[in-house]
């Protein structure tokens, strides 16, 4: 089954119902149908969490939380994964973190709706529309 690494930016679209919204739910449900894996860092969990909990109570943000992790393997990160990002030029630190993380758990894609943020990628790096036209294929 594909594995994919899913970035903030999708999930707050998910979340927080923005432009973008529509693909983020269509490959979420892609995954509740068992027709992929998704996977996602703590960090990305942690940001998360930090952009839904303006607008919610902390029960509701609990309950999102709890609800994606049920959607979403949490994948660890570690100091090797530190140590091969500080070695990786690119212009956001954090973007090579989730990269690195990716790329040590076997993803075999990144989606995210910034691609230009992964252009150091050896992985493929896609849109949610893009990797939704390709499983329509």
């Amino acid at each position: 089954m594909t594995k994919l690494f899913l970035d903030t930016n999708v999930i707050l679209d998910f979340i927080l119902e923005r432009e973008g919204a529509d693909d983020a739910t269509d490959i979420l449900q892609l995954a509740e149908d068992k027709q992929i894996e998704l996977a996602v860092s703590f960090l990305i969990m942690a940001n998360t969490a930090y952009v839904v909990r303006k607008g919610h109570t902390q029960g509701e943000l609990y309950g999102i939380l709890s609800d994606l992790s049920d959607m979403l393997e949490i994948l660890p990160m570690d100091q090797t994964q530190f140590t091969n990002a500080l070695a990786r030029p690119a212009n956001d630190f954090e973007d090579v973190l989730q990269y690195e993380c990716a790329k040590a758990c076997g993803c075999e894609a990144i989606i995210t709706r910034n691609r230009k943020h992964f252009s150091f990628a050896e992985l493929p790096v896609l849109t949610p529309a893009e990797f939704l036209q390709q499983t329509q294929s």
